[in-house]
């Protein structure tokens, strides 16, 4: 049984129909537990749905800071929904992106409430930090002693990288774009993966290729794994292994994981 930490079955990444009931259906023939992650409120709730068509599919819940000023007169509904939801994702801090609408001030404002609700709940949360916002990133997890954060395709400074693990923190590695992966992606994973302690690296797929390029999730993983093992000096086998204990510790006995951790036992 694999594990997706990480999977956008929402818009704007995935907009066929047909291509979503496909990948639902593999996610659910091919046993892959998956973390759906949510880019805003309807997103999640469309997530919510399709959840029900596969009890491998676990709705997360989050807003991309991208939109966080559209929130700003809205964060009490936010914590309703935060308290509701089983995990958090996708949320975080970017100044770097061209999608981005929203000032830092408004994006932090934002993550504080899902960081709230966190710390509370000792909750998972899938966090997208860019733009050079990293190091803020970090800062802002153990100002909240958030225990189960996860740094989603970690893009920062390589050195970096111990710092994040030693505060306990997880890094998330993975993309449908290791199908067929180009020399300098290689590269940069070099230059990171191997600096990620084995019992804080999870994989992802994030976004799926969309039309003629479309692979879905059982073809994906496989080769996500053979890259992770490659610039680990290891085998896939090993990489899953990691991979399954260390969502297995980030699960614990949460009650509102136990369907998860059941499917895992």
């Amino acid at each position: 049984m694999y594990i997706d930490t990480h999977l956008h079955l929402d818009e704007p990444w995935l907009t066929d129909e047909k291509l979503r009931q496909k990948t639902i259906q593999d996610i659910t023939e091919n046993k892959i537990v998956t973390w759906a992650q949510a880019c805003d409120l309807s997103g999640y709730q469309k997530i919510i749905e399709w959840s029900k068509m596969s009890e491998y599919i676990f709705p997360s819940f989050g807003i991309l800071p991208w939109y966080a000023n559209e929130w700003m007169d809205k964060l009490d509904e936010v914590a309703r929904y935060c308290e509701d939801a089983i995990m958090f994702g996708e949320i975080g801090l970017d100044e770097g992106s061209s999608r981005n609408t929203a000032s830092k001030k408004e994006q932090e404002a934002l993550f504080e409430v899902f960081l709230e609700v966190a710390e509370k709940n000792n909750m998972i949360m899938n966090c997208h930090f860019r733009g050079g916002l990293e190091e803020r990133g970090l800062e802002l997890l153990n100002s909240y002693e958030i225990k189960k954060g996860i740094f989603h395709h970690y893009s920062g400074p390589p050195k970096m990288i111990e710092k994040i693990n030693d505060n306990g923190h997880y890094i998330s590695y993975g993309s449908s774009k290791y199908v067929n992966i180009s020399k300098a992606l290689k590269g940069y994973l070099a230059k990171r993966v191997p600096k990620v302690n084995d019992d804080f690296l999870i994989i992802e797929i994030d976004v799926l290729h969309r039309e003629e390029d479309y692979k879905p999730p059982s073809a994906v993983i496989p080769k996500i794994l053979e890259v992770l093992a490659e610039a680990k000096k290891t085998t896939s086998e090993e990489i899953e292994t990691m991979n399954q204990r260390n969502v297995l510790r980030m699960i614990g006995d949460d009650p509102k994981l136990k369907e998860m951790r059941d499917l895992l036992s």
